[in-house]
């Protein structure tokens, strides 16, 4: 009787026990309390959990994950970003040496230029007695190109294979009509008319003497550079339908006549600017970009004279060739 009496109070506490467990109130941003005891009803099992304070702790940890990952981003970012300026650097400071060395050791260089500057006289008259004349002033380029400084014999490096001239501009002078082309060599410091001018001039280049008999009529260049290039400069008409018929004055047909008829040197003075491409027989581009000042008065007279012979000699870094590929 007393062992029956026992177990129905044993199961009556744990029935108690249970229905206490149960009695747990939840709120929102309230403390829950969990309650858990021992088989001898021992209460030091009990366990309280801050919802507020998990929440914030995890946003906090969230935040650092977050800025961490953001400062490594920054950071690997910043490393490569050096790494790209150091590689950058080392190739200008490459590319810069190679143009100094180019520059120190030219493979083609403009030697010097010589400029033949005069006047032609064109008597439209039908007897010829100056009673209708036009004048153009012409200046003559004879370029002359250097390939054997670096190296002295003839290759395929120092040889050419294409050339021509672009970029060709003039200014400075308001009077005329002005024209630049090519002119050959046989008919240098000669007047030579021509319709029109030309941006672009492109040559034949020739590598034995026997092609200048089947190439006449083209604008030659020998591949080693034996020859100067030779371009004219032509101011046509800069004075028109002028009668001299009457003039008592002893004049001669070149660039004197523009004295006697008052022209003044300074508004024919003129820039000349263009650019020579060169190809080598390894297939290499080199390019010079030239601009000269021309000027036809000078203290002795200038082209008032008769003609002007100018030479300039030249070894400014201006002139030389870059190579560009």
């Amino acid at each position: 009787m007393k062992e029956r009496a026992k177990n129905k109070n044993n199961k009556v506490h744990k029935h108690n026990l249970n229905a206490k467990s149960k009695n747990i109130k939840t709120k929102k941003n309230t403390k829950v309390k969990v309650k858990s005891y021992s088989k001898n009803g021992d209460k030091s099992g009990v366990k309280k959990i801050d919802k507020k304070a998990f929440i914030i702790k995890y946003k906090k940890k969230t935040i650092m994950l977050v800025l961490i990952i953001i400062i490594l981003t920054l950071l690997i970012f910043a490393f490569y970003k050096i790494l790209y300026m150091h590689r950058n650097n080392n190739i200008f400071a490459q590319n810069a040496e190679k143009i100094q060395d180019d520059l120190d050791n030219p493979i083609f260089k403009i030697e010097r230029i010589l400029l033949y500057s005069d006047a032609n006289v064109e008597d439209l008259s039908e007897n010829q007695n100056l009673s209708n004349i036009n004048i153009s002033q012409f200046t003559d380029f004879a370029i002359y190109i250097n390939n054997t400084e670096t190296i002295t014999e003839l290759t395929e490096e120092n040889t050419v294979n294409n050339l021509y001239i672009d970029n060709i501009t003039v200014s400075g002078t308001d009077f005329g009509s002005q024209k630049v082309f090519y002119k050959d060599i046989n008919d240098i410091c000669k007047y030579r008319k021509i319709d029109t001018g030309t941006n672009r001039i492109d040559f034949k280049v020739l590598h034995t003497n026997e092609e200048k008999a089947s190439n006449e009529d083209e604008n030659v260049f020998y591949t080693d550079c034996t020859d100067p290039i030779i371009l004219s400069y032509v101011n046509e008409n800069i004075v028109k339908n002028e009668d001299l018929s009457t003039s008592n004055e002893k004049m001669a047909l070149d660039g004197s006549i523009l004295r006697n008829l008052g022209i003044d040197l300074e508004d024919l003075n003129y820039k000349i600017s263009f650019t020579i491409n060169i190809e080598n027989n390894l297939g290499e581009m080199y390019k010079c970009n030239c601009s000269l000042n021309v000027n036809l008065d000078s203290d002795d007279g200038g082209i008032y004279t008769g003609y002007i012979m100018q030479i300039y000699n030249l070894d400014e870094n201006n002139f030389k060739f870059r190579k560009i590929q």
